[in-house]
């Protein structure tokens, strides 16, 4: 690995925050700062609506971020790049969703709306144990986020992701088969909750599509990205960065394309990453 300064897209659940400990280790703290000391620009790569990340995270040294899988980038504090909901399609599903009690945040550039459904399943997990990172964010972050009655007309034209968290299985799959071609979803059964959570998003934008326009934005070659991760809205990102990171504790489907698989979260695997390609110090 050459030391000429590269772009590092680092994601933040399972990544940088260790929901284990509810904390981002020091270890990785200290090896962000190393690396933007030694020129390197640091940008944030999530799942997470901007609304979402962390007061602690928002005060790194950051050079931009890419927020909502893609479908707003930021470079500086400067919005580059944003992706909004086809409006026929949002208020079908919406309408769908609330006819079927089906839980759902409506994720927007700067504020999230929660329907009723969705707050009250996201209450009764509060105090269980959980595993996922994802749903773990959603659920921390829910008193970020605004009632869905409470919105207007152009906030509406503002949502960026659906994000679902309900018990309601059939109705779910209901949902999903009436996804129109102009949009994408998931949906997974969490092994530890009574839940079925997942996400329907704008096709063809991902985190990979925010790696793009920052360097296209900024003029620099993708071959000068490093991209680290560990869920499954890593995988675009990864497959089309420079250098490919996946954590210890990522998924196979992560590990499998990546160039190189550090340690768990847990035993400071962002760090020994940054370190092992001397990115810090």
């Amino acid at each position: 690995m050459t030391m000429n300064p590269e772009l590092l897209f680092i994601d933040i659940d399972g990544t940088l925050f260790d929901h284990a400990k509810d904390a981002i280790p020091e270890s990785a703290k200290e090896a962000i700062l190393s690396a933007k000391s030694k020129g390197h620009k640091i940008f944030l790569s999530t799942g997470r609506p901007y609304a979402d990340i962390d007061k602690e995270i928002l005060d790194f040294p950051l050079d931009g971020m890419i927020v909502s899988c893609g479908a707003v980038v930021y470079v500086e504090n400067k919005p580059i790049y944003c992706k909004t909901y086809p409006q026929d399609e949002l208020i079908t599903l919406v309408q769908f969703m609330l006819d079927n009690d089906i839980g759902f945040s409506l994720d927007g550039i700067h504020k999230n709306y929660l329907s009723k459904e969705a707050f009250i399943c996201l209450s009764s997990l509060m105090f269980k144990n959980n595993e996922d990172s994802e749903l773990s964010r959603a659920m921390m972050a829910k008193n970020n986020c605004f009632p869905f009655e409470d919105m207007k007309e152009e906030d509406l034209k503002a949502v960026v992701k659906i994000s679902i968290f309900t018990k309601n299985k059939e109705s779910c799959e209901k949902l999903f088969q009436r996804i129109p071609e102009s949009l994408v979803g998931f949906m997974y059964k969490n092994n530890h909750l009574d839940l079925y959570n997942g996400e329907i998003s704008i096709k063809g934008i991902t985190k990979a599509t925010g790696l793009k326009q920052i360097t296209s934005y900024l003029n620099i070659p993708i071959e000068d990205t490093i991209a680290i991760g560990d869920s499954l809205n890593d995988l675009d990102i990864l497959k089309v960065a420079g250098l490919s990171i996946c954590m210890g504790n990522g998924a196979d489907e992560c590990k499998k394309i990546a160039d190189f698989t550090t340690k768990d979260i847990s035993d400071d695997g962002l760090a020994y990453a940054l370190k092992h390609f001397n990115l810090a110090d």
